[in-house]
């Protein structure tokens, strides 16, 4: 990992940070919006129930096929994927929360649902690609084994 060449700390506290402050101003849109423009936006992009959750699922996916397959070179950037995806649920549940509080109609929060859903998706392409590459390693060693 990179150093701060005034502190010598590692880059992860300012990468935190620009993920906050780039998530933030998105927060603020979503939570300073009367429940038209919601309504505006969710119509515009065609969110449903299904299209809420379905980042989880192709996440999921996703990550089994590139564990299947061996993509190992995916866990290079999983840090980063990890930092992102949970700068993505935590944004996404509280911003859900706030306008769930704000509205009292939870379909209104399924832009910042979708974000969060997005988060989880991401990490779960990651957790998945590891577990799938391991469970293809474990069992080449037991044929090998076998074989022997």
């Amino acid at each position: 990992m990179a150093k701060n060449s005034q502190s010598g700390q590692t880059l992860r506290p300012q990468i935190q940070r620009v993920i906050a402050l780039v998530t933030a101003p998105v927060g603020l849109i979503f939570l300073l919006s009367d429940a038209q423009d919601l309504l505006s936006f969710i119509r515009a992009s065609g969110l449903s129930w299904y299209a809420v959750f379905a980042p989880l699922a192709w996440g999921i996916l996703l990550g089994a096929l590139a564990g299947l397959l061996r993509l190992d070179w995916v866990q290079k950037v999983s840090e980063y994927g990890v930092w992102a995806s949970t700068a993505l649920m935590t944004f996404g549940a509280v911003g859900s929360l706030a306008i769930y509080f704000e509205h009292r109609v939870w379909y209104l929060a399924w832009p910042t649902m979708w974000l969060a859903v997005l988060g989880l998706g991401i990490f779960a392409f990651f957790a998945m690609q590891v577990r799938f590459a391991s469970k293809v390693e474990a069992s080449a060693k037991r044929k090998t084994k076998d074989d022997n």
